[in-house]
């Protein structure tokens, strides 16, 4: 297991369960922020500040896990969205600093499903069709190409990590929260999938898991890679619905469209699979989520 771990973006929702998980399974883990704090290990990095960078000057890590990322422009197509520069200027020159420094020879970028075209026939592999429809998407899509590039041009091994969606632990929105808060709570619901594309497809406690055995396994022989940490199992969001509302015993839910505002979509965890155990069980998870909530 690489020991001294340095997570960018530790202070946002996956930063702060993933740390808490590799903390508990012996690595010793540091988090940056872009805010001033007192926590142990902790850095104030921003990519809006190169200037920050300099608190890592005299520190090595084993690995360095950039989850940091603009996410405002989600729902946008505007070229001209703070969070692109933010995304990708800001991230590439925080690599260079990486690189000028000697202060990692591992670097794990944490991207998205968003990156994929969402008409491809799913599941859809790490070599298929890439398409973004909003700028974040865009934005992390420029990120894999600046790792991509940042891997095959220096001493640093690079790694590329895509996620789907993710509910649970201390997260209080989204599709998956919401409907399951209503549904227990008597709330009426009436839902609309008019263009959407994607939701919640993992248990964020499955994804630190599988994130933490990807790193404890994988053999960093090659200079790039790209890997979708995923269930690997269709999703869909009308049968999530449904599901939920089976959990709950609620009749306050209902969907009223004549058909699917949606195109089926979900990632292969087919590659994943040949490195480490992936838990596939969407359904039970979720199902004690539901009791948790």
């Amino acid at each position: 297991m690489l020991k001294k771990i340095l997570l960018v973006g530790a202070t946002g929702y996956l930063g702060r369960h993933l740390c808490t998980y590799l903390d508990k399974i012996g690595s010793e883990v540091f988090i940056t922020g872009s805010r001033i704090s007192k926590q142990p290990n902790y850095f104030q990095i921003d990519f809006e500040d190169p200037k920050s960078y300099n608190s890592l000057k005299s520190y090595k890590f084993d690995l360095i896990i950039v989850l940091a990322a603009k996410l405002s422009s989600i729902s946008s197509t505007n070229l001209s969205h703070p969070d692109l520069a933010v995304n990708t200027i800001g991230y590439a020159s925080f690599l260079q600093y990486l690189k000028d420094h000697d202060i990692t020879q591992k670097v794990i970028y944490i991207s998205s499903m968003t990156v994929y075209a969402p008409v491809e026939q799913p599941p859809v592999c790490e070599e298929d069709k890439i398409g973004p429809v909003s700028t974040y998407g865009l934005s992390k899509y420029m990120g894999e190409c600046i790792t991509t590039f940042f891997g095959q041009s220096s001493a640093v091994v690079c790694v590329i990590l895509r996620l789907p969606g993710i509910y649970g632990g201390d997260k209080k929105s989204g599709f998956i929260y919401n409907m399951i808060y209503k549904l227990k709570n008597n709330i009426p619901i009436q839902l609309s999938t008019k263009n959407l594309i994607y939701w919640e497809t993992i248990h964020i406690d499955d994804l630190c898991e599988m994130i933490g055995s990807f790193i404890e396994r994988y053999a960093w022989k090659e200079r790039t890679n790209i890997f979708n940490v995923c269930y690997g199992m269709e999703t869909d969001f009308y049968n999530t619905f449904e599901f939920i509302k089976a959990q709950t015993l609620s009749n306050k839910g209902e969907l009223y469209e004549e058909k699917k505002g949606y195109e089926p979509f979900f990632l292969s965890n087919k590659k994943l699979k040949g490195l480490i155990p992936v838990k596939e069980d969407y359904y039970g998870k979720l199902a004690a989520y539901i009791k948790s909530v």
